[in-house]
């Protein structure tokens, strides 16, 4: 007898190739992104769980002042809030904000709910506050602008304040992938898409979101190839530190492992150094990124 669903997912390999990739394009018409992809993020316990031990893990939560950055459909919101003295939750995007009205209707702690439609990189907050908390992130921050909202919200934490996220590790791998050529990047669903690996695992950067000044990434580094080949992309990775004891590897649902074409190509030999000169802004766009090899 067939399994149905393992039989659909096998059939449509191909096609399901770059369908996170769609699921995770910003769509004007449904709340910025498809409705499939809000299911993703809520459905996500590793993403979801990570942030949940997170507040457990500091007991200072209780009858804390919070603001959310980014809150969505609330998914990170429903499990602080319990314990929280206050919350300030920042959105901005318009289409989200009745929905989010009548979801918080719907709890006993509604009351302690400020609501407050702006743009978290220039939002002022009424009055400092203990915890911010936004997980505006995508792989390597490329996408999404969490480095300069932090850098703007934690002028309004108080002194011992703590940001959550914590701390962004990131990792690449020089690849040679099967990626067609209107398509500069696309994150892994299956690990049939992944490409063939020619070098382990190296340290690109590593982001402390409560210390981080710099607006982007410029590095210059060397790595050694394991296997010969083509090198024409890079596998990155985000690790990312809710907080200390509570962490998140990346997922289908958030910064997900993404296979990302390199500036130009590279014929190698096992035993070779490539070197690479690499660069992008934070919040500027995956696409931008420069990642040269000589």
């Amino acid at each position: 007898m067939r399994d149905t669903l393992l039989d659909e997912i096998i059939d449509n390999y191909d096609a399901l190739k770059y369908g996170l990739l769609k699921a995770q394009t910003f769509d004007e018409s449904h709340f910025g992104f498809p409705e499939i992809y809000y299911k993703i993020m809520e459905t996500d316990r590793q993403r979801v769980d990570a942030f949940k031990k997170a507040f457990e893990l500091n007991n200072n939560f209780k009858d804390a002042v919070v603001c959310e950055v980014g809150v969505g459909t609330l998914p990170l919101t429903k499990l602080y809030m319990p314990y929280v003295k206050k919350a300030y939750l920042i959105e901005n995007n318009p289409d989200l904000i009745p929905f989010i009205k009548q979801e918080i209707a719907k709890y006993p702690w509604a009351h302690k709910v400020e609501l407050i439609y702006a743009d978290a990189l220039t939002v002022t907050l009424p009055e400092k506050v203990d915890h911010v908390i936004g997980e505006l992130m995508s792989i390597y921050c490329a996408n999404e602008f969490q480095v300069q909202i932090f850098q703007h919200m934690k002028e309004f934490l108080n002194p011992g304040g703590k940001l959550f996220p914590n701390r962004i590790v990131n990792f690449a791998r020089l690849c040679e992938a099967d990626i067609d050529d209107n398509v500069h990047h696309y994150p892994v669903m299956f690990t049939r898409h992944q490409p063939m690996f020619l070098t382990q695992q190296f340290l690109v950067n590593e982001i402390e979101l409560l210390k981080e000044k710099k607006q982007g990434v410029n590095l210059s580094f060397s790595v050694p190839v394991l296997f010969s080949g083509t090198v024409n992309a890079l596998y990155l990775e985000s690790y990312v530190e809710v907080t200390e004891g509570s962490n998140f590897t990346g997922t289908d649902s958030l910064m997900p492992p993404t296979v990302l074409k390199t500036t130009n190509t590279q014929e190698v030999k096992a035993g070779d150094l490539v070197h690479i000169d690499f660069s992008f802004d934070y919040g500027s766009s995956l696409d931008d990124i420069k990642c040269v090899l000589s």
